[in-house]
């Protein structure tokens, strides 16, 4: 079967920093690595003249990750969420102020993944505040903020003359309350709720195996996977297109963590802090490790997808490259 395998990286200078040589660095990287490309992270600025785009196949977008408040309630919401900051700190959290603001930077970002060409632009279907990232006691359910979100893509997606984005928006399940795949019915409402035509689904394997503190082992995870994939419709499953493979096996974590609660003082932390104690939290539970069995291929002979992205946090370039050509290994 016949797919691109994908790099991932993100146009943060801490990301270019990791490798000598800048964007050329990273084309000679990718060259020797035998991948087709990579998925590319970008922010909200145009794009630079010094990325190689001829090796951009996918496009992540940002993920807001507190927004429903926002978008449902407008002032009221951001200062219920974000204490006073600059507009372009707010368009970063959440995008605006209000849902014509939200629009307008969510019809930018597909305006600037479509400068790449690219098969897809990445959307993380979901919602979180901080404090539920350790709580898990979430203000709203799957539905509802699928409801919301279905409806920010619609109103984008009819900024555009034709109706549809100007590339394929590839809308990714998390753990979080949103799109995690769990509940059959329930995605094929979110799916008949999009009224464009130009979106597909992107499966990320360790996000879906966040959803089940009980695994222990890769092949329960496989086996995880693919029962809750084969639970899916027919329609959804083709939807399925492209792929982020990694493993995370994080269920001892997040069962201590969701018995201990807030971290100590949390109130007294600024919302800086707390964003930074948060994103600790997440990485310790999502772990984006690389598969080392050869089941995996069983999840993607399953998919069959066109794109399969390794999608790996590293704190190198040389760790980065154990993993994929690890990973890369396991899929032959």
């Amino acid at each position: 079967m016949a797919y691109l395998n994908l790099v991932d990286f993100s146009v943060h200078p801490s990301d270019l920093e990791r490798l000598e040589g800048g964007w050329k660095g990273l084309k000679k990287y990718i060259e020797a690595s035998q991948a087709d490309g990579l998925e590319l992270l970008i922010g909200y600025e145009q794009a630079s003249d010094e990325i190689p785009k001829e090796l951009v196949k996918s496009i992540h977008l940002p993920f807001w990750i507190t927004w429903l408040d926002v978008w449902r309630k407008g002032e009221l919401g951001l200062k219920t969420y974000f204490p006073p900051m600059p507009a372009d700190h707010i368009q970063y959290c959440c995008g605006g102020r209000n849902q014509q603001e939200m629009i307008a930077t969510q019809k930018k970002l597909w305006e600037l993944a479509a400068e790449y060409q690219p098969k897809q632009a990445v959307m993380h279907a979901a919602h979180v505040e901080l404090e539920h990232a350790f709580t898990r006691k979430f203000t709203y359910t799957d539905t509802e903020v699928l409801q919301n979100f279905a409806e920010l893509l619609n109103r984008t997606s009819q900024e555009f003359s034709d109706g549809e984005p100007p590339c394929v928006i590839g809308i990714e399940n998390l753990w979080w309350p949103g799109l995690n795949f769990k509940d059959a019915f329930q995605t094929d409402d979110f799916a008949a709720s999009l009224n464009f035509d130009k979106w597909n689904l992107v499966l990320d394997t360790g996000h879906l195996m966040n959803t089940n503190p009980k695994l222990r082992c890769e092949d329960e995870a496989v086996d995880f996977v693919l029962e809750t994939l084969s639970q899916l419709s027919a329609d959804i499953r083709k939807r399925i297109q492209s792929m982020h493979l990694n493993l995370s096996l994080s269920g001892e974590y997040q069962l201590q963590q969701i018995r201990q609660g807030l971290p100590a003082d949390w109130e007294n932390l600024t919302h800086g802090e707390k964003y930074s104690s948060a994103r600790k939290h997440v990485l310790k539970i999502d772990q984006h490790l690389p598969f080392q069995t050869q089941r995996v291929k069983e999840i993607v002979d399953f998919i069959q997808p066109h794109t399969v992205i390794h999608e790996f946090i590293t704190p190198s370039m040389a760790i980065y490259d154990d993993y994929l050509q690890e990973q890369m290994g396991v899929l032959v």
